[in-house]
């Protein structure tokens, strides 16, 4: 990692120069067509996108924090929350709110779920939480912030989770479940509606992160997808995580955090009077976000309508399908069962880190699993022509790796952490820092 600064130039290039910079380093980025697969893009169908980005500009300078001061803003919040909450089985009685990513959703709902606690189990002081061990990262990120245990429960053999073992592992100290819907590293959805009774039974809080399946998942339902219930629909389920920047088709950053009742939803907010300025208060753990991806949101939900976003699904299948049957004509090649969007797919006879570096050298970055070992695909709606090469440049890429053509393998991280000329200096400084505190275990 260089320490050699960039500095602000002293006088300002023309309009000109600085848009042929800016070209050129967009030239360089992963095609958006090619980056569907890695979830670096979420653009549905076509000709949806242009009312899309011709809102988002309207309301490009516009701050979220201030959405009491408008009217209009107000209306848009409200109006995609509302169309949020019908989505995932909620009611008149159901609330919610606009956060800027999963992580911030799942911060709200482990915040919620700790005062809640604090009022409902006084006795408690080292509060825990028990999930599965395909939780997403940012659960036990926001476990950390809020000095919660995180209790990780191995998978069964065949990957999902392990509700006798969830259930068993449950203590004097226990506020709380977690589940995924479907989870990242398997595309699996948990048994929610076990976890739901247990929860009931011992009167503790069940939070879903569905921040992948919450606005795709009861599309595929609409087109025959036989899918697990995950949501409110689930007795027991208090809140309920979704990105509206994932399959809900939203620019980002923009998510929601849904609360089964108003009770819920009270334990989440951090009203604050002891400043000069008397109250503030804000939707969720940040200030000032952009209204723009919100009121972009706002826009294609209708323009799109419930037709619309199932089309989209319809599309989206078909291009799941077409990559799980050619995964399965590929000999070398095992798709994982999954539900929902999420593809996972390994090999039994070589190291499937080979194909994600011969894929790679095609154009195409893809994520992984570390364990097992398998490559995910976050799929997409994609044109028939880059599916068709796609398809094309995984058979090849196989039959290369058999030959013994590739030898150079490609990273399975869910961050994609490359070579250190493309990894940002935070993260090289991260990986270094990582690396001292380990080196001090070690000593």
């Amino acid at each position: 990692m260089s320490d050699k600064l960039y500095k602000l130039p002293q006088k300002g290039e023309s309009f000109e120069s600085v848009t042929e910079m800016v070209d050129d380093l967009h030239s360089k980025m992963t095609p958006e067509q090619r980056g569907k697969l890695s979830s670096t893009s979420f653009w549905g169908v076509e000709n949806s996108q242009e009312i899309v980005k011709e809102t988002f500009l309207k309301f490009f300078s516009w701050n979220a924090l201030f959405t009491f001061q408008e009217s209009s803003a107000a209306k848009m919040e409200d109006d995609v929350i509302d169309m949020c909450i019908g989505l995932v089985g909620g009611d008149e009685s159901t609330r919610g709110n606009l956060t800027s990513g999963g992580t911030e959703s799942n911060f709200s709902a482990l915040h919620a779920m700790k005062n809640w606690a604090r009022q409902k189990y006084p006795k408690i002081k080292e509060p825990e939480i028990i999930v599965p061990y395909s939780i997403h990262a940012t659960i036990h990120k926001v476990a950390r912030i809020l000095d919660i245990k995180v209790i990780s429960i191995p998978q069964k053999e065949d990957l999902s989770a392990d509700v006798y073992g969830m259930k068993k592992s449950i203590g004097e100290n226990t506020i709380g479940i977690i589940a995924s819907a479907p989870n990242w590293p398997y595309g699996l959805i948990d048994p929610i509606e076990e976890l739901g009774a247990i929860c009931i039974k011992k009167n503790l809080w069940l939070h879903v992160d569905a921040c992948v399946g919450a606005y795709i998942l009861p599309f595929f339902r609409d087109l025959g997808e036989d899918l697990p219930l995950y949501d409110f629909s689930v007795p027991g389920v208090r809140s309920v995580s979704g990105d509206l920047h994932k399959y809900g088709f939203a620019p980002k950053p923009c998510s929601t955090i849904l609360w089964r009742s108003q009770k819920e939803q009270s334990y989440h907010y951090l009203p604050v009077v002891e400043w000069p300025c008397g109250l503030y208060l804000s939707q969720g753990f940040v200030g000032s976000r952009p209204l723009a991806p919100i009121a972009a949101i706002w826009a294609l939900m209708h323009f799109l309508g419930r037709n619309g976003y199932t089309e989209n699904a319809r599309k989206l299948l078909q291009a799941r399908n077409t990559i799980a049957e050619k995964i399965e004509s590929i000999k070398g090649l095992r798709k994982w069962p999954s539900h929902g969007p999420l593809l996972q797919f390994s090999s039994d006879s070589f190291d499937i880190k080979l194909l994600v570096g011969a894929m790679e050298a095609k154009g195409w970055r893809l994520l992984g699993v570390i364990d097992p070992p398998a490559i995910h695909l976050t799929v997409d709606i994609m044109q028939s022509e880059d599916l068709e090469e796609f398809l094309s440049d995984l058979e090849i890429s196989v039959s290369d790796i058999a030959s013994g053509k590739v030898d150079k393998e490609g990273l399975l991280t869910y961050g994609g952490v490359g070579a250190e000329e493309s990894a940002p200096k935070w993260l090289l400084s991260a990986i270094e820092i990582m690396h001292k505190s380990e080196q001090k275990e070690e000593e």
